[in-house]
Formats: C-alpha cells, structure tokens, sequence
C-alpha cells in the first residue's frame, strides 16, 4: 500500500487537459470518473461507466478489482478525544484507518512532505473505538478509510480522497513547515469534503 500511495500522491488525481482513457478497456473518460482497485497489485484503476458496472459487487472478477464507493460520511458522534488518540499511537493530527482484507487487520496512514507514512494501529485502541462506535464496523476493506483530524473530526471517505489528500501536501509542501499554499489547500480539501458528505 505504501507504494501505491507514494505513485498515486506523485501524479494529478485528474488531468483536464489531457485525455484518459479506461484503464481496463481503453473507453476514454470524462475528468470526473470513479476508480477500481486492483487487489492483488493494491492499485488504483480508472474506470469507464461500464467497467464500474461490470464490477460494483464484491465477488465480480473473482474478487480481483473492487469498485471504489462514493459514500462520504461526516461522523458528528466520533469522539476523538485525548486518550483515544493516544491510544490510537497517531503522532500527527491528520490520518486515515484502512481494513486490509489481505491481513485481516486496520492499517493507518498519515500525509507528510514525502508521501503516506505507514504506522501501525494499537489493535485494542481499535476495537474500542469500533466497539463504541458501530459505523466504522461498516468501513468497506480496502477501498473505504476512516479519515480523522484532530481539529476538523472524523469522516467515512472512499480511498482515492484520501490519495488525493497525501497528493496535495506531497506536491505543494514548501519549507520546513509546509507554505501558506498548502495549508490553504487543506482547508479547502476539508470544506469540500463537508459540502459533499452526509450527516
């Protein structure tokens, strides 16, 4: 995973002004499209409508690309408060909780300068926060991250938001403490992801 994030923060999430074509059947592609994830590499795929049809249910393609959803989820009620995030062993105010199905266990990463930092999760940290809060036992593996800061709160996100997210900060991060451009860039990743979230 961390080098499909570290290939995926170094390159545009859309490229506007040069065409994309599906990367399973060459069908080219409008800007706005959704993305497959390839299991076995830990990839993401852009996809034509028809490849997102074809593979919109977990046993399609046996079980080899999974169709990255679109829901996203404000979780108001998520507490995150001191001793959670201690628990957690989260060193930085901003990171995203992914199941891997291949481990069978949560993995979160966190945006920095030089891409997605891997950090491993405090599994009974975890199961306390699932257990208090029952909507994260519905995260879908692999392509669904809890997304969680410390000063904004807690979101149930696809994982190309998040990839999207690591981008920015890797591309536009200048100096020692990041630039006014990407905490600028932050904030608008944020309010956009609020506007386009459910309650």
């Amino acid at each position: 995973m961390t080098g499909l994030l570290r290939r995926l923060a170094s390159r545009p999430r859309e490229r506007p002004h040069q065409a994309q074509d599906c990367e399973l059947c060459a069908e080219p592609l409008p800007a706005t499209h959704r993305h497959l994830l390839e299991l076995p590499a830990r990839e993401l795929r852009c996809a034509c409508r028809a490849c997102q049809v074809l593979f919109d249910h977990a046993a399609a393609g046996g079980g080899h690309y999974r169709l990255v959803p679109e829901r996203r989820r404000r979780l108001s009620g998520l507490s995150l408060d001191e001793e959670t995030w201690a628990g957690l062993r989260t060193p930085v105010r901003t990171v995203f909780v992914i199941h891997d199905s291949g481990t069978g266990l949560p993995t979160q990463y966190y945006p920095s300068p030089a891409g997605a930092v891997q950090a491993p999760v405090d599994q009974p940290a975890w199961e306390r926060l699932r257990r208090d809060n029952p909507v994260l036992q519905q995260l879908e593996p692999d392509v669904e991250a809890l997304l969680a800061d410390r000063d904004r709160g807690a979101w149930i996100v696809p994982v190309d938001d998040c990839y999207a997210l690591v981008g920015a900060i890797r591309t536009r991060w200048r100096g020692l403490t990041g630039g006014q451009d990407v905490r600028e860039h932050i904030n608008r990743f944020f309010t956009d992801l609020s506007d386009r979230s459910t309650a």
